[in-house]
């Protein structure tokens, strides 16, 4: 079938108007997928060359609880004898096994341990410093200059949310920041927000919420700064980060399923005009 004289014509501003439809949909799809969110980062409000001053809990010494598990080491110029009492330890860890732990003294609902030679010891409500010259003064009539390390061996906190993977994290020293619960974490996602973190704690008969605002730098001085044991930390999500991630994804999806389509009808058109 023979083509009429203006056709060529024709076929040639058919062409042009689909690619250049074409490329102000690919324009848009590009620039639709691009919008712009406010970074997020730790004390963001702080300015250049401060210092700041009233920290709280600076020199803060956590006290024995009720199940916590303490590890105690003990040596001295009778290394015989200190075998006897790091086995016991042994021996007491292996029905006192903790979660995060690999064993140690289990103190009781009483608030006692056992040791060796010792017998019963309250050691609740006292810190592991106290225990340690405590330790230290009882065992002198067993052993030649006594050296106790006491330090506790179930201690941990839960982190969830856009802060690494959900996970446990045994707490390395007697007190930790929540900065340095976020470092030990691995990383924030791109969508967390560090102005909604948020700690929960338990105390006597009650659980307590408490929203932080780590941009601020006031966060420095809060007596939350620094996280206790069983305290879970929760890195929120930002809601504007993820309603434009969706809205991104969304818009990405519908353009290339019509771009796949125009491409198609393209191709169906251009073998219509070359026959």
């Amino acid at each position: 079938m023979k083509l009429p004289a203006f056709c060529p014509p024709a076929k040639g501003y058919l062409l042009t108007l689909v690619q250049t439809a074409m490329l102000v949909f690919f324009s848009v799809a590009l620039f639709s997928s691009c919008a712009i969110t406010k970074a997020s980062y730790i004390f963001k409000d702080i300015k250049k060359d401060t210092v700041i001053q009233g920290f709280k809990d600076a020199g803060m010494e956590l006290q024995i609880q009720k199940n916590d598990l303490l590890s105690i080491t003990i040596s001295s110029l009778n290394p015989t004898e200190d075998l006897l009492f790091n086995s016991a330890m042994g021996s007491s860890a292996a029905s006192s096994k903790s979660e995060g732990s690999g064993g140690g003294y289990l103190v009781s609902n009483e608030g006692n341990i056992y040791m060796h030679k010792l017998g019963k010891l309250l050691v609740a409500g006292i810190t592991n410093k106290e225990l340690k010259y405590q330790l230290e003064k009882d065992l002198s009539p067993f052993l030649k200059d006594p050296i106790v390390t006491v330090s506790f061996a179930n201690h941990f906190i839960t982190i969830m949310g856009e802060a690494g993977s959900s996970q446990k994290l045994i707490i390395p020293a007697e007190k930790i920041s929540i900065i340095d619960a976020i470092a030990l974490s691995g990383h924030v996602t791109p969508i967390a927000s560090l102005k909604d973190v948020m700690v929960i704690r338990e105390t006597e008969g009650a659980k307590q919420f408490k929203h932080l605002n780590l941009e601020n730098a006031s966060i420095i001085t809060s007596p939350w700064y620094y996280l206790q044991p069983k305290d879970i930390l929760v890195v929120n999500p930002n809601e504007e980060k993820l309603y434009t991630e969706a809205r991104r994804t969304r818009n990405l999806q519908l353009y290339t399923t019509f771009l796949s389509v125009f491409s198609i009808t393209l191709i169906i058109l251009d073998r219509i005009i070359k026959k």
